[in-house]
């Protein structure tokens, strides 16, 4: 199964926004319609719809890690799999598209996430994906990065 990001429409906007973790899931992630509000606040932040096939199974959000350094690299900020469609191995897969498009779309080969200490499967996949932890703290998440 291959993912696809896609930008946020207002044909799809209204499913990215009812996609959900599970409840026992939700201190680690913001709601996707959040996320999607700060792009009005953060206008360097950029949304993207995760699909497998025709189906929104997803959802992640990039922003620059310093806008006026791009070398710096890229953020994914937020990256999450609804529920239902967990289980099936589409967040590596998501992860490794976002990480693709940073390369693609912004050319840089840094990129760098954060992720609530005790979201154990999310460090996990991260480490399988080649982000090592850094030891800085951002808002109370631990700091991962990946360079190419």
């Amino acid at each position: 199964m291959t993912v696809e990001l896609r930008p946020i429409t207002a044909e799809n906007f209204r499913t990215v926004i009812k996609l959900e973790v599970r409840p026992d899931q939700s201190d680690f992630v913001a709601p996707n319609v959040r996320s999607i509000a700060e792009t009005y606040v953060y206008p360097d932040a950029d949304p993207r719809a995760v699909y497998s096939g025709d189906e929104a199974v997803g959802f992640v959000l990039f922003h620059p890690i310093d806008k006026d350094k791009p070398a710096e690299g890229h953020c994914i900020v937020r990256l999450m799999i609804a529920h239902q469609f967990q289980g099936r191995g589409l967040g590596r897969e998501a992860l490794e598209a976002a990480v693709a498009w940073i390369h693609r779309e912004r050319g840089v080969d840094r990129v760098r996430l954060s992720v609530v200490p005790s979201n154990e499967s999310a460090r996990k996949l991260y480490r399988s994906a080649g982000f090592v932890e850094t030891g800085e703290l951002d808002h109370g998440e631990l700091v991962m990065v990946r360079s190419s």
